[in-house]
């Protein structure tokens, strides 16, 4: 028996069911076990007579009769369908989805997440979640795991399987713990077999929590000793380009305008970090607009002046145009050539290539193609690379081949607060650019329901009138039941109430080539709304998108909106971000509000900080940090901060190099690769 054992030999999978898990990366029994719930609900369930009001409840309904639409006169559909507890009855209202009503049927049972409320002496249950079950709530274990699914496959198809292969695989999941016995006593934490089990088949909420939080240790305990690895790896590599031209006057009497406190500020590090023995590794966190951009071009000009190459990479081919033609404008007055390598460029790729070999291009933009083994540099001293893909000691290494040890910069539009920041990026030196150039236009924000709907739209039409553009942001891709807005709906519902528009759509299950022509349509004004999950968040620079549209906006963090906010307002033209909610819970209206207060971007994350914990930073994809399973669970600094010490002390008395941490040090060995 094997944890590495293909999935459909396990009983009651097969080929055909084995083609569903490997749809959801399920390939191994391995990677069964360790599929987790994306979500838990409380099973435990309250008449509708004793709920209290505007308070997320769970309650065991049953359909009475099919549903009714109804249209407000604001044009919104409300769908009622009325259900009973057995004692007393309500009505589930969804608005907008109209497609409910063909999805529920009359005496079917249902387990209702939602608030109640009374209008007009009847129990309503607005846009709640719910769930079909077909056995008697008695009969349930009271927290229902949920899992993410794929046609075809059924909660109870993947929970069966599931129960089956611990029932065969528990004693090998326990060759899996790999955290020393004084680690696991110290901090109190549940064995990882035990922890594994508790995820699927919790006991008590109590026991989930200490599951989640024993897991969520190991995890940040390992990116905490990758972390120092990477910084041991890099205090050991000495400079070796030498820079003696430390002059940034000619550049920056040149621009067109002056930089800012935080920008000299930023510069004055780098400069420190270039003057040094050690090479760069810094982070550059700047708001958007804040104007990275110059300070990664200035410091180009000195790797210029000094005889070295650099490499400027970005996330998307559009991006990375976008970069070029910047550095290009700032660049170009001092002879310093820049050059764009794309994908399709035929012969002139060539071209390209054998000029960056003979050091005839000082400035190469590209994607992190730039990296391939076609790429070769004359002199590479410089890399500047953006938050998503950070630069790790892999790609460090492939460099150190062919005789570079470059310094170099990441750069960020994330706000990150600085204690989280210090903690995540430990193997990284930070600088902060934490003020905006002057004369920057501020963005007007509001917060607005549904019901005023007709009037965002109307203002909508008025700015394409006005020959601007717009972004609408979704939090789902497809239709759901979660009362979730989908990019897919929003995009019917607007090219058929307005079919001269020219709509298009993006989100992140499109390829790659087609996510950039969609940027590319956009940008070039043939798209005038788009249509779009959070993929936009960090992107390109669009100067004629004037609004932005986010529905459902109690669904993201303040960071996040921040960041969506800030895809509007980049030229001169006066910019609006719109804010929907019908959340009645007075904290998410409370918490939205900040947007409306302030538009600094490390002020909103600090805030963001507080109301939702670092949870959040580590369970969104983004940042340049590797993937979290567990730390999103967490709602407080400490157990961040204690992995932290503990990663150090572990180093520091020489412990990683025991026997103890023989599982540990192979882990960590393997992960710094691809940090």
């Amino acid at each position: 028996m094997d944890l590495n054992l293909d999935v459909r030999y396990l009983k009651g999978v097969g080929p055909a069911r084995a083609k569903l898990l490997k749809a959801l990366d399920i390939k191994t029994v391995k990677d069964l076990l360790f599929f987790f719930p994306r979500d838990y609900i409380d099973l435990t369930p309250v008449k509708l007579k004793e709920a209290i009001e505007d308070q997320k409840t769970t309650f065991f309904l049953e359909v009475k009769e099919p549903g009714q639409d109804l249209i407000t006169r604001s044009g919104i559909v409300l769908t009622k369908i009325p259900v009973t507890d057995g004692e007393n009855n309500a009505n589930l209202v969804f608005f907008n989805q109209p497609y409910i009503k063909s999805n529920l049927f009359k005496n079917e049972k249902l387990i209702v997440i939602g608030k109640l409320r009374k209008n007009f002496g009847e129990y309503e249950i607005l846009s709640p979640q719910y769930y079909k079950v077909k056995e008697d709530i008695k009969k349930i274990n009271k927290i229902l795991p949920v899992y993410s699914l794929t046609r075809g496959l059924t909660q109870k198809n993947l929970q069966k399987i599931i129960e089956g292969a611990f029932r065969d695989y528990y004693l090998l999941l326990k060759s899996e713990e790999i955290l020393p016995q004084f680690i696991t006593q110290k901090y109190d934490l549940m064995p990882k077999a035990k922890a594994v089990y508790e995820m699927h088949f919790p006991k008590n909420w109590d026991s989930l929590k200490k599951a989640k939080d024993s897991l969520a240790f190991e995890e940040l305990l390992i990116f905490q000793m990758g972390m120092r690895a990477t910084k041991e790896y890099l205090l050991g590599k000495k400079r070796s380009n030498i820079y003696r031209d430390f002059n940034l006057s000619p550049f920056l009497n040149n621009l067109p305008f002056k930089l800012t406190r935080g920008q000299k500020r930023v510069l004055k590090e780098i400069l420190q970090d270039l003057n040094s023995e050690k090479v760069m590794n810094r982070l550059l966190q700047g708001d958007v607009g804040s104007g990275k951009t110059v300070v990664a071009a200035s410091i180009i000009y000195l790797a210029y002046k000094n005889g070295y190459q650099s490499a400027f990479m970005a996330p998307t081919e559009i991006l990375a145009q976008q970069h070029y033609e910047n550095l290009n404008k700032f660049l170009n007055p001092f002879g310093t050539k820049v050059e764009i390598l794309k994908g399709n460029m035929g012969a002139k790729r060539k071209e390209i290539l054998e000029k960056i070999k003979k050091n005839q291009i000082s400035v190469v933009v590209g994607t992190h193609a730039l990296l391939q083994e076609d790429v070769e540099f004359a002199n590479l001293g410089l890399v500047i690379t953006d938050e998503q893909h950070r630069f790790g000691v892999r790609q460090r290494e492939e460099l150190v081949k062919k005789g570079f040890y470059p310094d170099v910069m990441v750069m960020s539009a994330t706000p990150i607060p600085r204690t989280l920041a210090l903690t995540l990026y430990a193997d990284l030196d930070i600088s902060i650019i934490n003020e905006m150039p002057k004369g920057r236009k501020k963005i007007a924000t509001y917060l607005v329901n549904s019901e005023l709907k007709h009037r965002v739209y109307k203002f909508m039409i008025s700015e394409v009138e006005k020959g601007h553009q717009v972004y609408i942001i979704c939090p789902a891709v497809e239709k759901n039941n979660f009362g979730l807005l989908s990019v897919e709906e929003k995009y019917d519902e607007i090219v058929k109430e307005f079919p001269d528009l020219k709509v298009g759509i993006l989100h992140g299950k499109l390829k790659n080539a087609e996510k950039d022509k969609v940027m590319e349509d956009f940008l070039s004004k043939k798209i005038q709304v788009l249509i779009s999950t959070t993929v936009v968040e960090v992107g390109v620079d669009v100067p004629n998108a004037t609004l932005i549209i986010i529905e459902n906006a109690e669904r993201f963090g303040l960071a996040q909106l921040h960041q969506l906010r800030g895809r509007v307002g980049r030229g001169n033209l006066d910019s609006c971000c719109i804010l929907i909610t019908d959340s009645r819970e007075e904290d998410a209206r409370e918490r939205l509000k900040v947007l409306l207060k302030t538009s600094d971007g490390f002020e909103i994350a600090q805030k963001d900080l507080e109301l939702r914990g670092p949870g959040e930073f580590l369970g969104e994809k983004q940042h340049g940090l590797p993937e979290f399973k567990f730390a999103g669970y967490i709602n407080n600094l400490k157990m961040i901060e204690e992995t932290k010490k503990l990663a150090d002390f572990i180093y520091d008395k020489g412990l990683i190099k025991t026997k103890e941490f023989e599982k540990i040090r192979e882990i960590v060995s393997e992960r710094i690769r691809h940090l």
